[in-house]
């Protein structure tokens, strides 16, 4: 078993971006906006859409919960 190092550029596309694109786009947001909130391009977006399935299923689930009032698990009410 060998272990790869870790070179080059970390990752644009993280849990924390998931997340924030999946906010974006259950409140309505258009891609552009989503993208430009969670710190992204469009072609990131897409590139992601297209190569990773669990990408594509969140943004998935994100798009058909528009309509939904869903309370995020991270939204505290003070």
């Amino acid at each position: 078993m060998t272990i790869k190092k870790s070179v080059g550029r970390p990752l644009k596309v993280d849990y924390k971006v998931v997340i924030k694109l999946a906010d974006a786009i259950q409140h309505n947001a258009n891609v552009t906006d989503a993208c430009r909130y969670a710190g992204i391009s469009r072609d990131t977006y897409y590139r992601h859409l297209n190569t990773e399935e669990v990408f594509a299923e969140k943004m998935s689930t994100a798009k058909s919960n528009q309509d939904k009032l869903i309370m995020s698990f991270l939204t505290m009410y003070q």
